[in-house]
């Protein structure tokens, strides 16, 4: 049997993306997702189902009750405020919605089930602030002395700079290797580590590229984009083999009533 891999969508609240495609209407919000995630989680073996961005988290409770893996997107910044900061120079779009309802899900998923988790770029980032870390608003700003993570005209597979991936996680566990080359297309990086987690993955001048769940679980997330490396570099896919193969483990969600570990 096919796993279902709940794939959060994207959210745009002004309606370029349908003015320019000629498909909306003026003032016309959008929920969008890249098809890089599914075709990823396609070829993996996955079944995806994008989740859509509700006005109540509750609302998605019968779906996640029969999905086997949750995969957290990239997409716009994370207000600050929802970790203990105010807005710096070099902060970009941010979306209120969908952090609102991505923060709510994310320790939903995180504390009331058992499910697989992959989190990409925002993905990693929003992992961190739903379980109490921080994040830098825009690395060219705050860590000027490091490299630029932000190569906005660069082909999406290519390996701009390496990582050193640490050997006690799954990510060595995953990829055999203790340094990969990677992509990069963001301008913010995680400053503190969320609670429950680990830093396994570090570029070189220091920041973190992936976090995992220090407890027994599949939770990794990577702040470079697998998604778009996987179709032309076949050996950046074993993370959505592995992801993918956890949640087949998983056909039916066990939810529990809390946890032992305190993310906030």
């Amino acid at each position: 049997m096919k796993p279902l891999i709940g794939i959060c969508a994207n959210y745009l609240s002004n309606d370029a993306a349908g003015m320019q495609a000629g498909i909306g209407a003026k003032y016309q919000e959008w929920q969008l997702l890249a098809d890089d995630y599914i075709v990823a989680i396609e070829r993996a073996g996955g079944v995806p189902v994008i989740l859509p961005i509700t006005e109540d988290i509750e609302t998605l409770s019968p779906l996640i009750e029969k999905l086997d893996g949750v995969l957290f997107t990239g997409g716009s910044d994370i207000d600050p405020n929802y970790y203990g900061e105010f807005p710096r120079f070099g902060l970009g779009l941010i979306e209120p919605r969908r952090d609102n309802h991505e923060i709510k899900l994310a320790q939903k998923i995180l504390l009331d089930t058992t499910l697989p988790v992959l989190g990409i770029c925002r993905g990693m980032q929003l992992l961190t602030v739903a379980t109490g870390g921080t994040l830098y608003q825009d690395l060219q700003s705050q860590k000027p002395e490091g490299i630029n993570h932000s190569v906005k005209q660069a082909l999406r597979h290519h390996p701009f700079h390496p990582v050193k991936i640490e050997k006690d996680s799954k990510l060595f566990e995953i990829y055999q290797v203790d340094e990969i080359g990677v992509n990069s297309f963001h301008h913010q990086a995680v400053k503190d580590i969320g609670n429950g987690f680990k830093a396994t993955m570090k570029a070189p001048d220091g920041i973190i590229e992936a976090v995992e769940w220090e407890e027994d679980r599949f939770i990794v997330a990577v702040q470079w984009h697998p998604e778009m490396m996987e179709g032309k570099l076949a050996s950046i896919r074993p993370i959505f083999t592995a992801f993918v193969e956890e949640c087949k483990t998983k056909c039916i969600p066990s939810l529990v009533g809390s946890s032992e570990t305190t993310i906030a």
